[in-house]
């Protein structure tokens, strides 16, 4: 009941802005599955992570799936509960429920994200292959921390936004933190390019090791982003509990 109200809240809010976001994402990878067929076809043996590769290159990140989803998540403006924030004594009440429509508008993006990379997947690679134990634990891990660098990026958004009193300024921190492993790339620092999306194309290089090495890794990774998350949550719940709201620390600008 509780899931299908913020669905329904986060449906109802936006909901234009957001279907256009969620079809743009979802017609950039039809695109690239198609672009890549001709590809797949000259390849006589290839694995899922070969597939999702594709996909899940920094650039893309960069350039298309962070500045949509930033600009999905935009349309619920936090600046705008100024009148609400002033009747509640303490704003980690609100920032909870703010972090509840943030996690689910995260996993709705994600969904569309991943709905054309897995059916790539099911006909270039066959569904034999697809329900193997490996293959199964690889795409339920690059779900989790696909889902887990979208959710960083919306909280880094979010308190941005709120602190500084500008929506433009958690914009571009949202998309520094989250374009900064491309930025490594461009500069040649490869190896150090795994802060938050390098993460994920570390995982995908894993996928080549033993079974065993590479669920190791997996948890490694997903415990990695799981730890920046609920640590950027809980900094930005202390920072906002430093907030007075009545007495007028926090003021809106126009």
């Amino acid at each position: 009941m509780r899931f299908k109200v913020h669905l329904e809240k986060i449906l109802s809010i936006g909901g234009k802005r957001r279907i256009i976001g969620y079809l743009m994402v979802l017609a950039f990878n039809i695109q690239i599955a198609i672009l890549a067929a001709k590809q797949m076809e000259s390849i006589n043996n290839f694995h899922i992570n070969d597939i999702y590769i594709l996909f899940s290159r920094l650039v893309y990140f960069a350039l298309y799936y962070i500045p949509i989803f930033l600009t999905i998540i935009s349309v619920e403006d936090i600046l705008n509960d100024y009148l609400i924030l002033t009747r509640l004594k303490d704003l980690s009440i609100w920032w909870k429920k703010k972090f509840k429509l943030l996690s689910l508008d995260t996993g709705l993006y994600v969904i569309f994200l991943e709905l054309p990379i897995i059916v790539t997947a099911i006909i270039y690679i066959g569904i034999p292959q697809i329900l193997e134990t490996k293959t199964l634990v690889f795409m339920a891990a690059d779900f989790i921390i696909k889902y887990l660098i979208f959710l960083i990026i919306g909280i880094i958004y979010n308190i941005s936004s709120f602190v500084s009193k500008r929506q433009y300024i958690g914009f571009v921190a949202g998309f520094f933190a989250g374009g900064f492993d491309y930025i490594l790339q461009l500069c040649n620092l490869d190896r150090y390019a795994m802060t938050i999306t390098g993460m994920l194309l570390k995982f995908f290089i894993s996928s080549d090791l033993p079974t065993g090495k590479f669920l190791s890794l997996a948890i490694v990774y997903c415990f990695y982003l799981v730890f920046l998350s609920l640590f950027l949550f809980l900094v930005s719940r202390e920072i906002l509990r430093k907030i007075d709201v009545g007495r007028g620390d926090f003021k809106l600008k126009s």
